[in-house]
Parts: C-alpha cells; structure tokens; sequence
C-alpha cells in the first residue's frame, strides 16, 4: 500500500512540473552556471575575482538579453569573460530548450514528444508537432543574419581592434544586437565607460547595419517562417504575420517621427546634425528601445518628452516568439483593437477579417496591467531606497523589465537592494509575467472546475 502511494505521488510530482517551471528554472541554471563562470580571475582584465552581485548581474543582463550593466563590458571584461556573455547572450535569445532539441538531433537521440512541446511553448505555440522544421529554420537563418552582420560590422572593429579582436567584436556585436542584448566591446578603446555608441557620432554604417539586426531579431522567429514560405511556396501570410508587421511598422514610423520632432533643435542630441544624420539618429532612437539597448545620441540629455517617447516604445517590445521582451507587438496591438471597439460600442473584437477570442483579449489585459503594476512598484520602491528621481528610476525599471538596457546612467551607482530588484525585474521580463506567476502561484484545478453565478458590475 505504503509503494503504491509513493508511486501515485511520484506521478503527481512529474505532472506538477509544467513547462512553466522548466522555462524559470533552466534560465535561472544558465544565469548561475554564466555568473560563477564570470567569477573566475580569467574572465576579467585585471585579472581578479569579480564580485559575486557583479557578475550575478551581468549574468541575468545576458541571459535575459537586456544590456543593463555596473561594469563596463570593453574595459571590465576579459576576452574570455566576453566569450562568456557572448555564448550566455545566444542561449537566452535563441532559448535553452531550441539548443536542447538541436543537440539531441546531433547526438542522434530520439526526441520525446514533451521535448518537442516544450520548446514549441517557448516559441508561443500550442503543439510541437511541426517544430523540429521551424528550430531549423531558426538556427539556420540566425546564422545566416548574424553571419552577414558581422561581416559588415568588422568593416568597423578590425581597424579598432586589429583583425583577430575586431573579428570577435564585429561577431559579439552583430550577435548582440540580433538577440537585441545591447552589449557591446568599445568602452575603453573609442569611447569612455558606460557611452555605448554615442561618441561614435552619425555612422550610417554601424547605425544602419545594426537597426536592421535588431529589426528582424524582433520580428519573431513565426513571422521568418512565415515570410519564407510566402517567398518560397507563395503560401499567404497568416494574419498574425500581417498584424505583427503592420504593427511594427506604425511603431517604427511614429517613433522616429516623434523623436526627430522632439530633438530637432536639441543641441545635446541631434541639433547640431545635418539632416540626414537627424533622421538616421531619430530612426536608430526609436529602433533601439524595442528591446535592443544600444544608446547612440546619450539617453540623459534627451528632453522629458522623447524620454516618455522612448519609455512606451520600450514597454512594446517586439513580437512573441523573438529574442525581444516587452509586452510585446500582437498584446498591445489587440488591446488597441478593443479599446476601439468598445469605443465604437462593438462585442466583437476583430482585426482583418477575423474575431479575436475574447480569452485572448483577457490574457492581454492581465499582461499590460500586472507589467505595469511592476514597473510602477520596482521605480517607487528604488526611489524609497536610493533617494533617486521618480524618472530615472522608471526609465531604468522600463528598461529591465522590458529587457531593453538603456539607461539614465543610474544603475551603476545603485545600492545593493536596488540592483537586486533590477535583477529580478530582467528575470521576470524574460522569462514572462504570467509564466513566473504560473511558478510562484499555486493553481488548484479544483478551483477551476467550480462555476459560479453572474453578476454585472457597474463600469464607467
């Protein structure tokens, strides 16, 4: 009786491990595998062991793909250390259970059936029944995008770095941007500590070359393969392919058309450039805060306006299933959708010919409002701790939650409870807010069976 019980309970045990916990769990082995890595005297250029909060940081800000960082990369970071980051960037973005179902496909092991859902969940799709073709895909064109990007960024950091250097920079950089990290290798060599790409000035090369690494390594991992077979088979595109692209498209143009508006005549931005440097700089501006990082005009001398610019295109993000975060494109893009139908007095949502579900329309409200009751809560609580601007603790809690990285320079100089809160905020923002709530919060099924009686509530 006493075995069979204990079996019964094994079972249970194995059922209770849902694809939520092991998407939180293997980015939390990965970000302690990175740190303790990162720790070793070789990984830095002094040559000394790195503070555990240090490296547990920098690990997280990998991992998740978010760019917030208390150490210079370029001037902290030995080669190894940056190989480190670099390898640690890549799983994140591409996620651990992709390189898990490619490995055992090398090793010529059998895939079971929950392999293949698992990693078909953490592209955002309910079956895994045709995911082995689209992880090819993946890791086939990212190599093919990131390939060709480093090509053209060596164009850049060979004469920087010399060739073997600038060989791994042009690498490091294009592979950073495409899982839109916002890491990179020039503090100490061209620019001074924390300046990103700012004293590199209007290079329409670098800005260029980048914004369409981060472009498509926000557009989602569905739409590439979608928009394959569109080009190869003359299959017609899904409407969520449409909708992401139309999306994406309206953010990019606004964007870009608000951030020129707001910075035109501003001296410590783009004011003194010609023209086309302003609308290059305007566009890589509103690029950039779709989760990538990469600062190229100085974030703090930007006026309030372009800030909050910057902020919302941040909490956006890019598509579900890509190597951004945010709320992403299709959760903001489906609220929109409804709030104009309930403006128009509508029941049913609907986008190209087609009625949204209205679980999917709840799902999105519960994202939008617990995301930004986090942000809110994580900005209050650093200004409480650290005496710091109610701004700049927002722009920097948009940043990590959203996993963008772009700064108002404040996380350095924060306290050791404030940089704890940031780590979690890149956790949570990687992994997913309704997946960590799945994981911290016990969900009865029992409770789900019981119904209970309506009752409408006076709204408005």
């Amino acid at each position: 009786m006493t075995v069979k019980t204990s079996a019964k309970t094994s079972r249970q045990m194995r059922r209770r491990i849902r694809a939520e916990h092991i998407f939180a769990f293997g980015f939390l082995a990965i970000i302690l595998v990175g740190a303790g890595l990162l720790m070793l005297p070789a990984a830095s250029n002094e040559g000394t062991v790195t503070p555990f909060s240090d490296t547990l940081f920098t690990a997280v800000s990998a991992t998740c793909v978010t760019g917030l960082v208390v150490v210079d990369t370029g001037i902290h970071w030995s080669l190894f250390g940056q190989s480190v980051i670099l390898c640690m960037i890549q799983i994140g973005g591409l996620g651990f259970m992709s390189f898990a179902l490619i490995l055992l496909g090398a090793l010529g092991k059998r895939v079971s059936p929950r392999v293949r859902n698992l990693t078909a969940q953490s592209f955002g799709l309910d079956t895994g029944a045709d995911i082995r073709r689209l992880v090819r895909r993946v890791f086939v064109g990212t190599a093919v995008i990131e390939g060709c990007g480093a090509l053209l960024l060596m164009i850049r950091t060979i004469p920087i770095f010399g060739i073997g250097r600038g060989i791994f920079s042009g690498i490091f950089l294009a592979v950073s941007a495409f899982c839109n990290a916002g890491f990179d290798p020039f503090g100490g060599v061209l620019t001074s500590p924390f300046s990103s790409l700012v004293e590199f000035g209007p290079d329409p090369l670098l800005l260029c070359v980048l914004s369409a690494l981060i472009v498509l390594g926000a557009a989602g991992f569905l739409v590439w393969s979608d928009l394959w077979d569109r080009f190869r088979y003359r299959k017609r595109m899904s409407v969520y392919t449409r909708f992401v692209l139309a999306v994406t498209g309206c953010l990019l143009l606004g964007g870009a058309v608000l951030i020129a508006l707001l910075e035109w005549n501003n001296p410590a931005t783009i004011g003194n450039m010609t023209v086309p440097q302003k609308l290059l700089h305007a566009f890589f501006q509103s690029v950039t805060p779709r989760t990538a990082g990469f600062d190229a005009i100085g974030q703090t001398a930007m006026r309030d306006a372009s800030k909050v610019i910057s902020m919302l295109l941040m909490f956006v993000g890019g598509a579900s299933g890509s190597t951004a975060g945010g709320a992403k494109v299709s959760t903001v893009g489906v609220m929109l959708l409804a709030v104009w139908a309930t403006l128009r007095g509508k029941r049913e949502i609907r986008v190209m010919k087609r009625e949204i579900p209205a679980d999917v329309v709840f799902r999105a409200m519960c994202i939008l409002f617990i995301l930004l009751v986090a942000i809110f809560s994580c900005a209050i609580a650093i200004v409480m701790l650290d005496g710091v601007p109610m701004e700049a603790a927002l722009y920097e809690c948009f940043s990590a939650f959203c996993t963008v990285g772009l700064s108002l320079s404040l996380t350095p100089t924060l306290g050791i409870v404030s940089k704890m809160l940031l780590i979690f905020a890149m956790y949570a923002g990687r992994v997913g807010i309704l997946t960590l709530s799945s994981v911290l919060l016990h969900r009865s099924d029992e409770e789900d069976a019981v119904r209970y009686p309506t009752v409408k509530l006076l709204i408005g």
